[in-house]
């Protein structure tokens, strides 16, 4: 079958027939076939994003339009890279979960799924950082949060993700089918938990940086290299930043890293990614994600960078030439 669909709740509808816009296909004009050969121009995302009150809006559909971008995780080989190289104009970076307040980095973005409250009130509170949370975590106190002191304790915080600047909402799932429906669901899929063990049969295990790859795509990015995605974790070598990680948390997280590795690795085969107009590379070349091709950090920088000069010549453009 060459068609796709829209999906209008927790799991796929049962018909699988072609939907893009409308929920019942007998009202739907917009069909389009993956057979298209301007399929991913033509389709339009369907990821349900909302404003801070959780109204839905289109605003952010295609931001990027276009542009080539960074995704970064929080795998320690990332403080091997010259980061600062980020900031160059041009360079657009979404980060995961607490890598977003890495000391060599301010990024553009951040994506979270676990409660707000793990991560830290500096990267809440910065208005330059756009903020991508569950819808669910927009609230007063499932969007609690906490602030670090100096002496390292933590009280909880008089602000909430709601009284946050730059907070955005998203429908996540917790289905995963590694093939299109990664990205035609209206929810960002981030793996399974129990119902979605039972629907779609695959392993249960959920990794944030899946609602990264899907909110990148939302957001009009084509071509999107990986920073810090390692797949691979022992206590010598965790995060990124500060974290301990025990021997037994290290095993478990990489028995999840091989599932999402297999699903990663389904998607790239049947060329998903492709399909829907995405291209993804790996600055790390040691990555235990070995689905995508690599490409050295610093020519992922030029690359983003395009055109865009460092220290714009700012003389002579109010003249008419």
């Amino acid at each position: 079958m060459d068609a796709t669909c829209v999906y209008w709740g927790d799991f796929p509808l049962a018909d699988p027939a072609c939907v893009l816009k409308r929920p019942t296909c007998d009202e739907c004009t917009d069909r389009l076939s993956l057979s298209d050969p301007q399929f991913s121009t033509k389709w339009v995302d369907p990821l349900i994003v909302t404003d801070r009150a959780r109204v839905p809006t289109t605003a952010l559909r295609n931001l990027l339009h276009g542009a080539s971008a960074f995704l970064m995780a929080g795998g320690p080989s990332a403080n091997e890279l010259p980061l600062e190289m980020l900031a160059r104009r041009g360079c657009w970076t979404m980060a995961v979960n607490n890598s977003a307040g890495h000391p060599r980095v301010r990024p553009q973005a951040m994506v979270c799924s676990d409660p707000p409250s793990k991560f830290s009130h500096s990267i809440w509170l910065d208005p330059a950082v756009m903020k991508f949370v569950p819808i669910p975590k927009l609230a007063s106190r499932r969007g609690s949060l906490r602030r670090k002191w100096l002496d390292g304790k933590f009280t909880p915080l008089d602000r909430a993700t709601i009284t946050s600047p730059n907070v955005w909402g998203f429908q996540r799932t917790a289905w995963l089918f590694p093939d299109d429906r990664f990205f035609t669901s209206n929810g960002a899929c981030w793996g399974n938990h129990k119902k979605g063990v039972e629907v779609t049969s695959q392993p249960k295990t959920v990794c944030t940086m899946l609602l990264g790859l899907r909110l990148m795509r939302y957001l009009g990015c084509k071509r999107l290299f990986l920073v810090g995605v390692d797949f691979k974790m022992t206590p010598e070598a965790g995060y990124s930043f500060e974290q301990g990680r025990t021997p037994e948390a290290c095993a478990s997280n990489n028995r999840q890293f091989a599932v999402v590795m297999e699903w990663i690795q389904q998607m790239q085969d049947t060329s998903t990614f492709t399909r829907f107009g995405m291209e993804v590379y790996n600055c790390n070349q040691y990555s235990g994600l070995r689905a995508f091709p690599y490409v050295p950090f610093e020519e992922a920088v030029v690359a983003a960078q395009g055109i865009c000069e460092s220290c714009p010549d700012l003389a002579g453009w109010y003249e008419k030439n």
